[in-house]
């Protein structure tokens, strides 16, 4: 840390604002601060600290503004910049603090800032810290060093000097653990091994209670549960392939049921269909008819709207022409009337400017006068005003220069109360160093009375701590009695017999193989009964089946007959038609033939055979004769087509029927089989399961299963209260284990604590014994400074000397208001002498001003009523100017009436034309547009049926609905053929009723019960296991925990007990003392001319050896002022230069007293080891009044003190 800059003001002496360069002061690397006493020289080490830390140690550390302020200030500001750390990471940093008082006098928030200064030229500054105590604490942190400590090792004030060398064992080791960061090898090393320690004692703890809870996971335990899932998988893995088999039956069946299903929905579908058929054909015709109405209509729309664009515009053509004639009559007219207005401006206009011209001229004169008789006016006004003001001043400046003369009156009593009241700077010191002996006295025997209360208060707690220790003890002895009770207990238990978990599982097993085999015994004599009933329904319809089967093959052929016979007739009567046709076609040729058109067969024009044939009436009864004799011999064919169609699907029908029922008879009997064949292998399962389960019978199966179940049910009830007891009695056992480590826990934890009250008694004793020593002393220096006055009348004789203080701030106040009221007084007095000269001069000009305007004001009347003759020229300009501007006015309006009137007749013109234009266009397009429509109409079959149309086209909103139901009805037609023709090939003749569905759903439904039962064992069984596995595998683990914990904990204890108290804190700053005493040795060696010597004694405490008396050993306390000096620097200059901080080390030193002990010879000898000591990035500063040092020093601040009730202490550079 190096001093760069300082600023003072208003702190103890010094008024002003002084600035010191520390940068310049220090590069010689010693310079000396020199003044009289009470001038202000321990001041600045005072500024530094207070800028720093926020205190004065001087005055006790305090920072009151009534302790540390100027008494004719209202503020203490200090600022003190400084660096710190080496090469790159050096910063510089400024500390700013202002403390005062209020208009009331009370305590003002002190203001604070610490600043990290941009030394780049490039980086700004920036603001760390506004608060005050966080600005302390941030500066403890950059530099490393509290108050106390900045006060020993770097800036000694008065007082403060011998403080390090005289220090007890215990404050000094404090001392040093903070300067050198020894608590890291203290009290942070100790309560990390006090940490290490807990957390593996808790650790420890919680791995035992871990243990305890898992339970029983041996490798026997393991075992069975490896068994017990190999048996349920087995099993699983046996129904499984039954539930595989069943499975592939389940699914044809239920496909070809789904297929027959699918098929009747289809042909509902289809018959559903053909009802449709005629209500769509007259949709499709529909659809045609809209579609040719929205071809027509748009052509009807355009022919409709040119007709009535083109009647509209004819109406438009007839206005039009109108309004042409109108604005032709309107321009004629508008012409006439500019011609006429045009004449009339042109006569008048001249002679009405040059009017004009004159009237202007005039008003400005009429202007001119009346600002020329209101500045006659004002002028007039002004004079009387300026005269009454220096009547005026003349009586102000004869009042001020006899108030002055009062004032130096006063000022000369005022000089003489001061005389008489102004405190000499020794009495102001004696009674101030005694009042702060005073306050010390008070502040030990405050020290004394709380140490003695915090004794009482660890003794209170270590009473307490001791009998919840006993309390503790008691119920630790109870959870040790209860837990080997119950150890007891469960030893008891677990000697009783338990049947075992494998005997369990086989009668278990053989309880469900027989149980599973009696359903299926059971389900097999179901489906026996099943089949008889089925195959007895089956056989009766196979015999109807036979006889419907002959029945209609008998009906087919007798059809088949009818059929053909009517088939013969329908051909003869055919025959005879088509010979009737060929005999009358020349008749009919003749019949369409009309007169004048060309024949088809020869070309002939004319046709004289046409009227001689047979009447229209005989002809067409005849032809009416033929068709209903042909159309009854069609009917009689398709009425025998349909009955012969229908006669042989219904054979056909009968024989697929037929081929269903034999099919189902087949499998009837494989099914007979199928049941026969799984009871005989039912009985031999039985058989194998011992000869308890043999026997031919399902009802004697059903009655010995009963049996055994409830033996097994006995025995599983047993044995499960057996281990429910057994898993009781293990966490009851668990429970009081756990409360019992709590209790020791506890008491340990109770025991710790009450160890570390007993170290804090120690060290409160030792403290006691220290504070009794300080009070004895405080009280003896108190008692020889203050000689015959009473302690009562101290306070006394400080309020005196501040009432006198108070009473000369008020003279000085007062002095200072005379001097400003004398100021003021002589600044007015110049003032008014200044402004009467002023007035003066006003005065006298304004009397000129007022001639000249006169003048003038005569002049522009002549002027005035030789043009207007004494009339208001305003007036007369304001009518010449309204005549001009009408006569103007109507020439503008004549122009624009005339304009308007020609562009519109020449808008209406333009308008006509090109209405004549587009009414021609129109007309054609009208005509087109018709001949199209009625084209379209013709060959629409409408005709002019324009209502058809209309109708037609209303519909068309629907026209997409008619289209999708055609194409809908069209693609579900032919979706249901190909599903219909899909399911006949994939049925292939295959059936399934429904009994045989719902008797395959209740024996797969069954089946998947029993299989998903067994998959549950294989879940439970297999989870048991990877219970117990990953338990095992956890209890082996904590195994080796514990025993890795144990070892710990016994490495932990014996570090704990090596760190107990601050033994290895001691033997380090031990070690780090004894270095800084050979640096001191060394240093006192240098300016005693090898005398004396510094040593560290048995106890820790500096020890002096003289050489001069033959190396006799001598303790601190019975050095004499001079040699306490020496040993003190030496040992200071030593700290200092030791002194580790952060970023680098300590880099100047301050001294503030001790040089005037010194005889001449041995502080020439000071002088000379101080100038040796010189070192690179190293200051030394000396604060004295010797005389001869300040002819040493290359570098000099000279303080000059303060004068009463003036200047504040002057600082002053001096450099050789």
């Amino acid at each position: 840390m190096k001093p760069i800059w300082l600023k003072i003001a208003g702190l103890h002496s010094y008024r002003e604002l002084q600035e010191i360069d520390f940068a310049k002061l220090s590069e010689a690397g010693l310079f000396g601060i020199f003044g009289p006493t009470g001038s202000g020289k321990s001041t600045i080490l005072d500024a530094i600290t207070l800028a720093l830390y926020g205190q004065v140690v001087r005055l006790g550390g305090g920072t009151h503004p009534k302790e540390v302020l100027n008494q004719l200030e209202q503020r203490v500001f200090v600022s003190f910049t400084f660096e710190i750390g080496a090469g790159d990471r050096r910063k510089r940093y400024t500390i700013e603090r202002e403390f005062g008082l209020d208009k009331k006098g009370n305590r003002r928030q002190p203001e604070v800032r610490l600043i990290e200064r941009g030394t780049d030229g490039v980086t700004p500054d920036k603001v760390l810290e506004s608060k005050a105590t966080a600005a302390t604490q941030a500066i403890e942190s950059l530099i490393g060093l509290t108050l106390q400590d900045f006060t020993r090792a770097v800036v000694l004030p008065q007082g403060q000097f011998s403080r390090f060398l005289t220090l007890k064992g215990s404050e000094r080791n404090e001392m040093l653990q903070r300067m050198f960061q020894l608590h890291e090898y203290g009290e942070k090393l100790n309560e990390r091994i006090r940490t290490r320690y807990e957390q593996n004692k808790t650790e420890l703890h919680r791995l035992q209670l871990e243990l305890a809870a898992i339970g029983d996971v041996g490798p026997e335990a393991l075992e069975h549960a490896r068994q017990t899932l190999e048996l349920a998988e087995q099993q699983s893995k046996a129904y499984a392939a039954q539930r595989e088999e069943l499975s592939a039956k389940k699914r044809e069946m239920e496909q070809v049921y789904q297929w027959q299903v699918e098929r009747a929905a289809i042909e509902q579908q289809a018959a559903a269909l053909q009802s449709r058929q005629a209500e769509i054909e007259q949709i499709g015709q529909k659809v045609k008819e809209i579609e040719a109405s929205l071809q027509i209509w748009p052509l009807w729309q355009k022919y409709r709207k040119l007709s009535k664009e083109w009647d509209e515009l004819g109406l438009a053509l007839a206005q039009l022409r109108q309004q042409q004639q109108s604005a032709a009559s309107e321009w004629e007219q508008a012409d006439q009337e500019y011609q006429s207005a045009a004449a009339t401006l042109r006569q008048q206009e001249p002679l009405l400017a040059e009017q004009k011209g004159k009237l202007l001229q005039a008003v400005e004169w009429e202007k001119e006068l009346a600002a020329l008789a209101r500045d006659l006016q004002e002028a007039e006004r002004e004079q009387a005003g300026l005269t009454g003001q220096l009547h005026l001043l003349h009586s102000q400046i004869d009042q001020l220069e006899q108030a002055l003369v009062d004032l130096d009156k006063q000022w000369a009593e005022l000089e003489q109360q001061v005389q008489q009241v102004v405190v000499t700077p020794e009495e102001r010191q004696h009674l101030v160093a005694l009042r702060e002996v005073k306050e010390g006295w008070s502040r030990e025997q405050q020290k004394l009375q709380e140490l003695v209360a915090q004794k009482a208060e660890l003794q209170k707690e270590r009473q307490a701590l001791t009998a919840d220790l006993q309390q503790l003890a008691d119920e630790v002895r109870q959870q040790a009695t209860l837990r080997e009770r119950t150890q007891n207990e469960l030893a008891a238990c677990q000697e009783k017999p338990l049947l075992s978990e494998t005997e369990l599982e086989r009668l278990r097993e053989q309880l469900m193989q027989a149980k599973q085999l009696g359903k299926e015994w059971r389900e097999q004599v179901n489906l026996l009964n099943a089949w008889s009933k089925k195959w007895a329904e089956l056989e009766q319809r196979w015999g109807q089946q036979e006889r419907d089967i002959l029945q209609l093959e008998e009906q087919q052929r007798k059809l088949t007959e009818v059929h053909q016979r009517a088939r013969d007739a329908y051909e003869q009567v055919s025959s005879e038609w088509q010979s009737w046709q060929r005999e009358n076609l020349a008749r009919m040729l003749r019949k369409e033939l009309s007169d004048g058109e060309a024949c088809p067969v020869c070309g002939s024009t004319h046709h004289p055979l046409r009227h001689t044939e047979l009447t229209e009436e005989a002809q067409t009864a005849e032809r009416q004769r033929w068709e209903q004799k042909l159309a009854q011999m069609e009917e009689e064919v398709a009425q025998a087509e349909r009955q012969l169609r229908e006669a042989t699907d219904s054979l056909q029908a009968a024989k697929i029927n037929g081929a269903a029922l034999a099919e189902q008879r087949r499998s009837q009997q494989e099914e007979k089989a199928s049941i026969d064949e799984r009871v005989a292998q039912i009985k031999a399962e039985c058989a194998a399961l011992g000869a308890d389960w043999q026997t031919e019978d399902f009802e004697a199966l059903l009655m010995r299963y009963k049996q055994n179940e409830t033996a097994f049910r006995v025995k599983t009830e047993e044995r499960a209260r057996q281990k429910d007891m057994l898993e009781q009695l293990q966490q009851r056992l668990a429970q009081v284990r756990e409360q019992e480590l709590l209790r020791r826990s506890s008491q340990e934890s109770k025991q710790a604590l009450l160890n570390r009250l007993q170290d804090q008694l120690a060290v409160v004793d030792l403290r006691l014994a220290e504070a009794t020593e300080q009070l004895r002393q405080a009280e003896s220096k108190f008692t020889q400074l203050r000689g015959e006055l009473l302690p009562e009348e101290i306070e006394s004789r400080y309020r005196q000397l501040e009432e006198r203080d108070r009473l000369l701030i008020q003279l000085a106040q007062q002095r200072t208001e005379l001097e400003k009221r004398r100021k003021d007084l002589a600044q007015q007095s110049e003032t008014e002498k200044e402004r009467r000269t002023q007035l003066t001069i006003r005065a006298t000009a304004l009397q000129e001003r007022r001639h000249e305007r006169a003048q003038l004001q005569t002049e522009r009347q002549r002027q005035l009523f030789a043009v207007t003759q004494g009339e208001a020229a305003a007036s007369l300009l304001t009518q010449i100017e309204s005549k001009l501007a009408q006569l103007q006015k109507s020439v503008q309006t004549a122009e624009q009436r005339r304009t308007q009137a020609m562009e519109r007749r020449q808008q209406v013109h333009e308008r006509l034309l090109k209405a004549e234009e587009a009414c021609s266009l129109l007309n054609r397009q009208r005509m087109e547009a018709e001949l199209v429509w009625q084209t379209g109409m013709q060959q629409a079959g409408l005709a002019d049926d324009v209502s058809r149309l209309e109708a037609l086209y209303q519909e068309s909103e629907r026209l997409e609905a008619y289209r999708e139901q055609v194409d809908s009805y069209n693609r579900q037609q032919t979706q249901l053929q190909y599903e219909r023709d899909r399911l006949g090939q994939l049925l292939a003749g295959r059936s399934v009723t429904e009994e045989e569905w719902q008797s395959m759903l209740l024996a797969w439904e069954q089946l998947e019960r029993t299989y998903e039962a067994f998959k549950d064992e294989v879940a439970v069984a297999r989870q048991t296991l990877q219970q117990i596995s990953a338990n095992h595998d956890k209890w082996v683990g904590l195994q080796a925990k514990i025993f890795e914990r144990v070892d710990e904990q016994s490495r932990l204890e014996e570090l704990k007990k090596l760190f107990e108290g601050k033994a290895f804190v001691q033997f380090i700053a031990e070690e780090k003392l004894a270095a800084i005493a050979a640096d001191a040795s060394y240093h006192l060696k240098r300016m005693t001319k090898n005398r004396y010597a510094l040593e560290i004694g048995d106890e820790g405490e500096f020890v002096l050896r003289d050489e001069g008396a033959g190396g006799m050993r001598r303790p601190v306390n019975t050095l004499s002022g001079g040699e306490t000096f020496l040993t003190s620097l030496a040992l200071a200059l030593a700290l200092s230069v030791e002194i580790q901080m952060r970023g680098g080390k300590l880099e100047f030193f301050f001294l503030d007293e001790g040089f005037g002990t010194l005889d001449p010879e041995l502080l020439e000898t000071v002088m000379d080891a101080l100038e040796r000591l010189r070192m690179d990035r190293f200051t030394i500063g000396l604060i004295s009044h010797v005389p001869e040092m300040r002819l040493r020093m290359p570098r000099r601040l000279v303080i000059t003190p303060a004068e009463p009730l003036g200047a504040g202490s002057q600082i002053r550079l001096e450099m050789d």
